[in-house]
């Protein structure tokens, strides 16, 4: 697949204009606006990279910067790492994920219970289908339960050989398989901390993970679990929103119901062999009960961990409680809408009327309307 002239519009176009930059201190904005001076230099040296099947090797240097996410600020682990890339790599990415993209779209090889990172589905979709397997469930007086995964640092533990195996089972061959595999090889990262004084680490190699921040990052992700919700046998759903992995249970009878569970906690090696980690303290399982449905206690043990059982957990930015009665949710939106009215009241009397509704409908209205289709059967 050459790039032609009329394609780098919509490359180039559609990236977004920033100031920040990679190791190259080359940002967007200078490179749509010298677009027209460098543009067939440009498209001879990507046409070539699809020809040779090799990336160039002054693109596969990235800045990370660490961004705090939650927890003790002093623990490296409650940072998500950014990587920043040089603008060229960004527009040479898109023109490989736009390749990959349509394989796999052709081909129909991404699964379809992965929601995430993908058009015409989203995490209402997800909700949707989670809610309705566990509804049916109930109706039909069958037990069911849930196991909400957290898998740990999964970009930075994808396995680049695990990968490229997966790649070539997938279909993709040849010139651009190398292509690929040329992208992963020889990359080099090193760590900003910008504050009063810049600290930065040497230039270190990276062994594994897809770096966050990139634009093949994300498809090389979903390619990498793919195969994850296969190994769901009949009467257990896996869904998936990028590494988000909820696992629903269902059985007639509690002595089947024990042995789906074991299934899964006992027999699957799918993490381990792909090198994946599970995530512990954020792991948690739900008994989900109705009005005159089953009492059980079950404790879920695996590989040697057990996973904690709870009465509700987050999905997809909808808090889901045993009993699907929406009360934990409820609160939460309550609480948020507290904040967001006190926000109002203290702005109105220097905001005009039409920046009180945007203020609105950003605070309130957009919290509101998210998920409220499932919130009309609450039975508190």
């Amino acid at each position: 697949m050459a790039l032609h002239l009329r394609k780098r519009n919509k490359i180039i176009d559609s990236l977004k204009d920033k100031n920040s930059s990679g190791y190259d201190e080359i940002s967007t904005k200078i490179i749509k606006i010298s677009t027209p001076f460098i543009i067939s230099p440009l498209i001879n040296i990507c046409n070539k990279m699809l020809a040779q099947g090799i990336y160039p090797e002054r693109w596969k240097f990235s800045l990370i910067k660490p961004v705090y996410k939650s927890g003790d600020k002093s623990s490296p682990s409650n940072y998500r790492p950014i990587s920043l890339f040089p603008v060229f790599s960004k527009i040479f990415e898109k023109v490989i994920y736009k390749s990959l993209f349509d394989h796999l779209n052709s081909n129909v090889i991404l699964n379809e219970h992965q929601y995430g990172f993908r058009s015409k589905v989203s995490t209402e979709n997800a909700s949707y289908i989670l809610l309705s397997e566990i509804l049916t469930a109930l109706n039909n007086k069958q037990m069911v339960g849930g196991i909400f995964c957290d898998l740990h640092k999964t970009f930075d533990y994808s396995n680049h050989a695990v990968l490229l195996d997966k790649m070539k089972f997938y279909g993709v061959s040849g010139k651009f398989y190398n292509l690929v595999k040329s992208y992963l090889d020889g990359r080099y990262q090193k760590v900003i901390l910008s504050h009063n004084n810049c600290i930065e680490s040497t230039w270190e190699k990276i062994k594994q993970g897809v770096p966050q921040g990139s634009i093949l990052g994300l498809i090389f992700f979903l390619i990498y679990i793919n195969d994850l919700p296969n190994l769901a046998s009949i009467g257990t759903k896996i869904l998936l929103y990028a590494d988000d992995t909820s696992i629903i249970v269902t059985s007639p009878n509690m002595e089947k119901f024990e042995t789906k569970i074991d299934n899964i906690c006992g027999d699957n090696n799918w993490f381990k062999v792909n090198q994946l980690i599970l995530n512990y303290n954020k792991t948690y399982y739900l008994q989900f009960n109705m009005k005159n449905s089953w009492d059980y206690d079950l404790k879920l043990n695996y590989q040697g961990n057990y996973i904690k059982s709870s009465s509700n957990t987050k999905f997809l930015g909808l808090i889901i409680d045993d009993s699907l009665s929406w009360k934990a949710h409820i609160d939460q939106m309550m609480s948020k809408f507290n904040t967001a009215c006190f926000v109002i009241r203290t702005i109105q009397a220097i905001m005009s009327p039409e920046t009180l509704r945007m203020v609105c409908f950003a605070y309130i209205h957009s919290i509101m309307s998210y998920g409220i289709i499932f919130l009309g059967r609450s039975n508190i």
